[in-house]
């Protein structure tokens, strides 16, 4: 009787472990898809603002440049806007029209509150000159911040 007793109590005790580990297992396999997702959602927004930097028409330059700003932190909306506001007469003059695309974006670091995206980019441009259009070739560094719940520029190097 007593042996009995003592192995109910062992197959409780590793049917009480066994469950326990479980749970560890879960919550980890939760929080990696959590990471894995924040990490893919960062990785295409950062390409979706590097397009919006990169994409210009001469028939609507504030309205594009307003609306990549407003993916970006004030201090880096400021410096941005500041340096296409010099480019702008350019623009406009050369009739230039770029468009891109992502070609490839990869997170280089990330942590709960900035994040690193290394994104390439391919284009096309037109101007007076050159009718048919150019390629265009980018790659960049763009420094994510989180404010609130949103991922905005922080920065964008060009490689």
């Amino acid at each position: 009787m007593r042996r009995g007793v003592l192995v109910l109590v062992a197959v409780i005790a590793v049917l009480v472990a066994t469950g326990v580990f479980a749970v560890i297992g879960v919550r980890h396999a939760s929080h990696q898809n959590s990471l894995d997702d924040e990490r893919t959602q960062v990785a295409l927004l950062a390409g979706k603002y590097a397009v919006g930097f990169t994409s210009v028409d001469c028939r609507h330059l504030q309205a594009d440049f307003d609306a990549a700003a407003k993916n970006a932190t004030p201090d880096f909306a400021k410096k941005y806007l500041a340096t296409v506001k010099v480019f702008a007469p350019l623009y406009t003059k050369g009739q230039v029209i770029q468009t891109t695309s992502v070609d490839l974006a990869g997170v280089s670091s990330i942590t709960s509150r900035s994040a690193v995206v290394l994104v390439a980019l391919k284009g096309v441009a037109t101007n007076t000159k050159t009718k048919l259009g150019t390629q265009q070739l980018f790659r960049m560094q763009v420094s994510l911040a989180k404010v609130g719940n949103r991922w905005l520029t922080d920065n964008v190097v060009p490689l």
